[in-house]
């Protein structure tokens, strides 16, 4: 619970007793829309589903880059990424079994994930089979199209041929490449025993070979072409409106159908009539992103809006007009052109070119993908060689007034060879840099690095960004891909002018709990002071924009124990403050 005083703030700790004394509140459990500080969410296509598989009491369905199960025993969509510590995120195929409980997932890179399931169909222990990504003996496309388990083997039908899989192992047993007439390389879409025989469906029929010990399956002359059509069988789906393009079925325990359309996701008659059961989810390929009026809008072949943590569907005529055009504080207009950026007086057509060369602009490179303004006014220019910025002027026109680029204390020119494909300043005035080599977080200054998030260290599933956007609100960044679109909640938000609307979240905190603590709607530069019960200062820090962050640990870096902690807000100007109090649980 929390007390908000509007009178002036001594500045000394000395006051903490007599503040304890007047807080006659109780804690409440509040709730919030946005994910925890520093965490990960996805924000995938769960509606143009590829393929699913039945496991145990979930429903497990896959889309080009969502993944999700449903709970048929709570009735829920569960979203699943790298942060639930799968390898990769763009999925091909999935397959379980029932008598290993072991679900095989294939990407699109040849990586598999080999996964332990319990008995209500929740993923355990996850092993990587990344053989097949990293061999050099494989050419070409890696692609896996179809699974199939034969006791403890599964064997998996690709592009380039089929891959026998040991799960007790977890390694690739062997490959039969070039089976095709006379040891061509074909592809095998899918894959089926029956009675003592293995068969393989290709684009140029149907190849069969005895199955048995004592066959080389690596030997093309013991394939056969099969004129069987009853092997590979078109499956039949029900007649309903929300089947619209089908891809797979299956039929669970109960005798219901579960379909993966791809178009209208995870369909089934489950409770009665045919129902959706995707999780929510932009729709369509996204090629741009953007924030604009406390919404985030995705722009594709559809468009999409996120607000009030739901995804919509929305028509062309519905997506605001969005310009990168940037305004400065002497009404300048600075635009992206062929060349660099473009600086325009619109009241007497004045203009000034920003591009390579000394007295020319200064730019890194002359070819430039985003601009961006921060909270003091700087502009700053990202290329495909860094980044640049420009302190604006009255007098740009006629004074030769270059950007600069920013070094670290080592010398180096920040960002030196890489692509910048966009940045967005936060609350805190940091800047959010995105590149071809992952999304990079700087100090105001541009001068040094925060934090660095990769393929290797983050969620993200490649490291090249395409877009960002950041809901300065939330201090949620929406981060786009090639791959998919994620949202990574930032420690800073947008400052607040008064202190009415703080929050403390969560609260309590369980002793097990491994996040940190978030006190968000802070005014700009507020002081922060965490004590304990007995008037100890156990933390202290400042506000970046309008939220602070604490990772529940004291000025020793142990962790904090059970028990009442007191926490301080004071305004930058000393005359409003804030006091709360959080409580760290068994």
């Amino acid at each position: 619970m929390i007390r908000k005083c509007q009178s002036l703030w001594l500045n000394s700790i000395f006051l903490i007793p007599i503040m304890l004394r007047i807080l006659l509140c109780f804690f409440t459990f509040q709730a919030f829309a946005q994910i925890p500080t520093n965490t990960w969410r996805t924000h995938n296509n769960y509606v143009n589903l590829k393929g699913l598989e039945i496991v145990e009491k979930k429903v497990y369905a896959f889309s080009e880059n969502g993944f999700f199960y449903f709970d048929k025993t709570n009735n829920q969509a569960i979203k699943l990424s790298k942060a639930d510590g799968l390898t990769e995120a763009n999925l091909t195929q999935i397959r379980y079994s029932p008598g290993l409980r072991k679900l095989l997932i294939a990407y699109d890179t040849g990586n598999l994930d080999l996964i332990e399931i319990d008995s209500d169909g929740l993923m355990g222990d996850i092993h990587n089979i990344d053989f097949i990504k990293n061999t050099g003996t494989i050419q070409g496309s890696k692609h896996i199209n179809a699974i199939e388990f034969q006791g403890d083997f599964a064997y998996l039908a690709s592009d380039f041929g089929l891959v026998v899989l040991d799960t007790k192992k977890s390694e690739i047993k062997e490959t039969y490449q070039n089976i095709g007439d006379g040891g061509k390389a074909v592809s095998l879409k899918q894959i089926a025993f029956a009675r003592d025989s293995i068969f393989v469906n290709t684009p140029e029929g149907i190849l069969g070979a005895k199955f048995a010990a004592n066959i080389n399956l690596q030997f093309f002359g013991n394939w056969k072409s099969i004129q069987d059509n009853e092997l590979f069988k078109t499956q039949q789906y029900p007649q309903d409106l929300l089947v619209i393009n089908p891809q797979e079925i299956e039929t669970d325990a109960e005798g219901k159908a579960w379909i993966a359309d791809g178009n209208n996701g995870l369909i089934s008659n489950w409770e009665g009539t045919f129902k959706n059961y995707s999780p929510n989810g932009p729709k369509g390929e996204i090629n741009n992103i953007f924030y604009l009026q406390s919404k985030i809008y995705t722009l594709g072949i559809t468009g999409n809006v996120f607000e009030k943590n739901e995804w919509q569907t929305i028509s062309w005529n519905q997506i605001p007009t969005y310009s990168d055009d940037i305004i400065d504080e002497y009404g300048f207009r600075w635009q992206i052109v062929a060349n660099g950026v473009r600086v325009t007086d619109e009241t007497n057509s004045q203009t000034r070119l920003y591009t390579i060369g000394r007295n020319a602009g200064n730019l890194p490179s002359s070819t430039v993908n985003t601009i961006a303004i921060d909270r003091e006014g700087t502009i700053w220019i990202g290329t495909n060689d860094g980044i640049a910025g420009v302190v604006p002027a009255r007098d740009i026109f006629t004074r030769l007034v270059d950007a600069y680029t920013p070094f670290n204390s080592q010398g180096r020119r920040i960002l030196l060879q890489q692509t910048v494909k966009k940045i967005v300043v936060d609350g805190g005035n940091r800047k959010w840099i995105g590149t071809n080599n992952g999304l990079n977080l700087f100090v105001p200054t541009v001068d040094e690095l925060t934090q660095s998030f990769t393929e290797s260290n983050s969620p993200l599933p490649t490291d090249e960004i395409t877009d960002l956007a950041m809901d300065v609100v939330s201090g949620e960044i929406f981060v786009l891909t090639p791959k998919g679109l994620l949202s990574y909640q930032s420690d800073a938000s947008e400052s607040k002018e008064d202190l009415n609307e703080v929050k403390i979240f969560p609260n309590p905190i369980r002793s097990d709990y491994q996040g940190i603590m978030t006190i968000s709607g802070l005014r700009e530069n507020s002081a922060i002071k965490i004590t304990d019960a007995a008037g100890r200062l156990i933390y202290e820090t400042k506000s970046n924009g309008g939220t602070a962050s604490w990772n529940l640990h004291n000025s020793t870096e142990s962790r904090s124990i059970s028990g009442i902690y007191m926490v301080f807000c004071i305004a930058e100007d000393g005359f409003e403050s804030f006091v709360g109090k959080v409580a760290v649980v068994k």
